[in-house]
């Protein structure tokens, strides 16, 4: 019984085997039969799922930060919230002391290291013959504590875990790192044990070990591992024992121990506060942050890496869905535009007796052929997308599917979906057919039924078109609001750069040689520009208001030719006194006098300020509010002082062409090397270095102008595919149309006519959402643009201009018909 029942089964496998090969052969009849069909469904998915692929890809690229250390899930930053009468902040900068106390207090909790990222930096490293060589380094210098690297678990190459940044001045370089500055390669990492670098000129470190470059996708971009108290002597601002000083990149992280969870943690933070902070004005809160979140909060601060709202990950994965869903409708249209043509051919297969469920299958075939060779074809579209996307997104990406297996999921799932989305409607439409209809030429007839559907996926496609134009063009108005906004300040011709040294003789030396060069209009030196990330924050008072709580302002360090060379207007008053050694007098801007509840900028001359140094300041002058911050925050209080050991930065005021900046710039640089020999020279253009601010907008902007036109593209061909359907089923009438006398733009009409209502249709649908969409977007940014009317009008009227293009070229070749060939049987 068994052998029988194992014969049979394998009787029908067989049968089933060749079924499915012939099937698959006629389908690959078909797809040949009608070329035009094929390359367009093909190249419509291939594009839609291309795209698709690429916002998934980001998104799991994105989703998958940090996931690579093995204690992921009991790892926790330390991060804060400070409460002041004036302002509700959230910090990540912890005080130097917390940790070292946190770990005597409470030692059985967690192992708690400190980092602080100090970014870029100047290292250097002795040659054979003794001499200093020099490299830039952007970005990757840290300091950190001993136990850092274990608690974040990284794969040594050469040294010892346990002893390698126990020492002062110790420091652990990157693979990549150690190969750049010693020429070594896999095999020689040993020899950088022992060897010598220094940094910025000041900091003299010993390689102690060498560890594998950390992913892309880590939150941690660290190349150099330096010892924490190494920033002693080296960082102006560095205070190991204060509790009223935080720097924002000096960072707390915790590796909870097994069994105590994070709000246990939290339970002991209230006393320890209360044990070594000295409230005042202010109430801090400690809280524990999970390693899971420190990418999706970008409200704190992050080590250099970009860090981004989970929600912005929503947006992506909407677009990438939506582009399948218009490719899918597009291969739904463009196959019940040919259903008509090969509605005899159901008809005759179901005279020979072909069932319903064998026609499906047959078309759902094809379906299927068509999105795997789609598939394939985007899985290289895809792969050459993301090899030129790395200067957009920030990191480079590979689609590698075998080591993806979410993304392998993905790509699966988009096979058997479209298989389903796009086959299966047309498929039950064709084999759904009246056999005596068909048999008697009228297919066309039983089709009609569905225009309304096809109708309704066109809207569709187009609505998503629209919303996709509007906030392309809602992103372009914005920059251009960022780009030609009075900041209140001048930000053209202007060069920045750093001062590696404070020293006032190099620095009226350099500024001497300077202003001897034609074009060159003024130099000054400051803290920083007008608007710069690095800001001093701090507080100020002022008596007659008797109020308990400090007020929050930005100090800028100026010196006696920044107002000039920024085209900063005094409303009142003086610039501070080249001869104030003392650095007694202050001048602040309008918004400083609305706290102080002072209406005229004349009445402040004179008035005294306590500032959060410790310090008194005498008002000197008044000067115009101006942005100190990206135009996604308010403007906040400014307060200028001058302090020539905070000159950090020098700017050059300058006129002239291209060709002329050019020979400022060298000559700049031959002023700086005159100085700082042993430092590498390096500029920012201001205009240039303002607009970084907001690089993620130019990034949106650029996906969305990518992403509508994908959109749009697809969109068209599905408007092809509907006129196309349109023609067929209306041959016989427009030759009677144009024997009757009909011209050509009448026979156009018919057509545009419909589908312009359509896409008028979808045009009033696509107003709420992108109104929506936009303005919840802009809602973000303190200054921002209004939703004008010329918008809408602008995205409705390109698209209206695309879609009369499309459908009026298969149109005119419906109009341009001989009537005699569509009447001969009649």
């Amino acid at each position: 019984m068994i052998v029988f029942l194992a014969l049979v089964l394998a009787r029908l496998c067989q049968e089933s085997s060749y079924m499915l090969k012939n099937y698959f052969i006629t389908a690959l009849r078909n797809l040949s039969r009608n070329r035009s069909f094929t390359i367009i469904n093909v190249f419509g998915l291939a594009l839609g799922i291309s795209a698709a692929l690429v916002l998934f890809k980001i998104v799991l690229f994105e989703k998958s930060f940090d996931k690579n250390f093995s204690n992921y899930d009991r790892i926790y930053r330390v991060i804060k919230k400070v409460t002041s009468a004036s302002a509700e902040e959230l910090e990540a900068g912890v005080q130097n002391p917390f940790a070292e106390s946190f770990r005597t207090d409470y030692p059985d909790f967690a192992t708690v290291v400190r980092a602080f990222y100090s970014g870029d930096g100047q290292v250097s490293t002795q040659d054979v013959s003794g001499g200093w060589q020099h490299f830039e380094e952007s970005e990757g210098i840290a300091f950190v504590d001993h136990d850092f690297l274990k608690v974040f678990d990284l794969e040594w190459v050469v040294g010892n875990p346990e002893t390698a940044l126990t020492e002062p001045k110790m420091v652990v370089l990157t693979e990549s790192l150690a190969t750049k500055y010693f020429g070594i390669d896999d095999s020689g990492f040993d020899r950088a044990l022992g060897m010598s670098i220094k940094l910025d000129n000041e900091l003299l470190l010993t390689v102690s070990g060498v560890v594998k470059d950390l992913p892309e996708n880590t939150s941690f971009p660290f190349t150099m591992f330096v010892e924490y108290e190494g920033l002693d002597g080296f960082w102006d601002f560095y205070q190991p024992d204060s509790w009223g000083s935080t720097a924002s990149n000096a960072h707390v992280f915790m590796l909870l121990n097994e069994g105590i969870t994070p709000e246990q943690v939290e339970e002991v933070f209230p006393a320890f506060v209360e044990k070594y902070i000295t409230e005042g004005n202010s109430s801090t809160v400690f809280q524990l942050q999970p390693l899971a979140n420190v990418h999706f909060q970008p409200e704190y601060n992050t080590f250099g890496s970009t860090a981004i709202n989970s929600q912005q990950l929503l947006a992506p994965a909407i677009i990438g869905v939506f582009l399948i869903l218009t490719a899918c409708i597009n291969f739904v249209n463009l196959s019940t535009a040919l259903a008509i043509k090969r509605s005899k051919e159901v008809g005759v297969r179901k005279v020979l007796g072909g069932k319903r469920g064998q026609l499906v299958f047959q078309f759902l075939s094809e379906t299927f052929l068509i999105t795997l060779f789609a598939v394939l074809i985007s899985m290289g579209l895809a792969e050459l997308i993301l090899t030129n996307l790395g200067d957009l997104v920030g990191y480079s990406l590979s689609l590698d599917l075998l080591n993806d297996p979410q993304l392998l999921a993905i790509v699966s799932a988009v096979v058997v979906g479209v298989t389903f989305l796009a086959g299966l409607y047309p498929s039950i439409i064709l084999s759904r057919l009246n056999l005596v209809s068909v048999l008697r030429s009228k297919g066309q007839v039983a089709m009609s039924g569905n225009i309304n559907t096809r109708r309704g996926l066109v809207v569709f496609q187009f609505l998503i078109s629209q919303i996709l134009v509007i906030c392309t063009l809602v992103v372009i108005n914005q920059m251009n609001y960022f780009e030609s906004k009075d900041l209140g300040f001048r930000k053209s011709s202007i060069v920045t750069f750093p001062l590696p040294s404070r020293e006032p003789e190099k620095l009226q030396l350099m500024r001497n040689q300077l202003m001897e060069f034609a074009g060159v209009n003024d130099v000054s030196y400051g803290f920083s520009s007008p608007l710069s990330q690095s800001n001093i924050g701090s507080t100020f008072n002022y008596a007659p208001l008797e109020s308990e709580a400090d007020f929050d302002a930005a100090y800028k360090v100026i010196d006696e030719h920044y107002l000039n060379l920024y085209d900063i207007k005094l409303l009142a008053g003086r610039d501070i006194s080249v001869n104030d050694t003392s650095m007694a007098e202050a001048i602040v801007s309008e918004r400083v006098l609305q706290v102080m509840g002072i209406d005229d900028p004349q009445d402040a001359i004179g008035k005294s300020i306590q500032t959060g140094f410790g310090d008194d300041k005498q008002i000197v002058g008044v000067f115009n509010d101006f942005h100190n911050r990206n135009l996604k925050n308010g403007m906040e209080p400014i307060i200028m002082v001058r302090f020539p050991g905070y000159f950090y930065e020098g700017a050059v005021l300058y006129e002239g062409s291209e060709k002329q900046f050019s020979q400022m710039i060298n000559k700049l640089q031959t002023a700086w090397t005159n100085q700082f020999p042993d430092v590498i020279f390096d500029y920012d253009v201001l205009s240039d270095e303002i607009m970084e601010n907001y690089e993620d907008e130019a990034n949106m902007l650029t996906l969305f102008q990518a992403f509508s036109g994908i959109a749009i593209l697809i969109g068209c061909l599905g408007l092809y595919g509907l006129v196309s359907f349109m023609a067929n089923q209306k041959t016989k009438e427009i030759g009677i149309r144009k024997v009757l006398g009909a011209s050509i733009s009448q026979i156009l009409r018919i057509f545009t006519r419909e589908l312009m209502l359509l896409i008028g249709i979808a045009f009033l649908l696509a107003i709420p959402l992108g109104y929506y969409f936009m303005d919840s977007w802009l809602s973000d940014f303190e200054y921002r643009i209004d939703l004008s009317v010329w918008v809408f009008a602008v995205a409705v009227g390109f698209t209206f201009v695309i879609a009369a293009i499309t459908t009026g070229i298969r149109s005119l070749k419906a109009a341009n018909a001989n009537p005699v060939d569509s009447l001969r049987s009649e």
